[in-house]
């Protein structure tokens, strides 16, 4: 099982990095959203923590660049109800320390703002993995912040595009999407991370 890939960032797109190792090998790895924003730029070196996933028509690569995004989207699957796609949304959209404060705080208002977790799932995952979480990542209080993620990316307009793709990645409809870039107001100076950033921020839970 793959678990750290070390190489050169060759592309990248919505929720897709694709890394070369030193031996030639280009390696496609399926990331977060906020990974996505703070992956360096194209051609640069980059490590990766490495989720594998075998199933018996494919096996997939799932990247972090921290450990503790890595931790939570193997706990988060433990879960009833939650899957891969679901619990990228989970690690895209809220920071470790956002998401245990929330669950100590049985803050199911600022969960089911996570795209496709409905209130169920919210209540069982507060249920769950309330202890579990806590452990896994040291100890955040109730009164640990819940708010999205730091940004994005997005190369202003064409990279509106790729901003747009990335969102809709996440699981938001049109309208929040339309409502999110609006309200980021991307200009020609902007990057696909910095509109993605505020596009987030604008979509994240009080």
């Amino acid at each position: 099982m793959i678990g750290r890939l070390r190489g050169k960032l060759v592309a990248q797109e919505a929720d897709l990095a694709l890394v070369e190792t030193a031996a030639g090998v280009g390696y496609e790895v399926r990331v977060a959203a906020r990974t996505l924003v703070d992956l360096p730029a194209v051609g640069s070196e980059v490590t990766m923590h490495i989720h594998t996933q075998v199933r018996e028509d494919a096996i997939t690569l799932y990247g972090f660049l921290a450990e503790q995004d890595r931790a939570v989207f193997r706990a988060v699957q433990g879960v009833t109800g939650i899957g891969p796609k679901l619990a990228m949304a989970i690690v895209g959209t809220c920071e470790p320390e956002a998401l245990v404060g929330a669950i100590a705080r049985d803050d199911i208002p600022a969960l089911v703002k996570i795209p496709g977790l409905g209130k169920k799932t919210a209540a069982r995952i507060c249920l769950e993995l309330k202890d579990k979480l806590a452990r896994l990542l040291g100890s955040a209080g109730p009164g640990a912040g819940s708010a999205l993620l730091s940004g994005m990316t997005s190369v202003a307009l064409p990279a509106v595009d790729d901003a747009t793709a990335a969102l809709a990645a996440l699981g938001y409809n049109a309208r929040e999407i339309t409502r999110a870039l609006k309200e980021a107001a991307p200009t020609a100076e902007d990057t696909v991370q910095s509109v993605l950033r505020r596009a987030l921020k604008s979509l994240s839970p009080a």
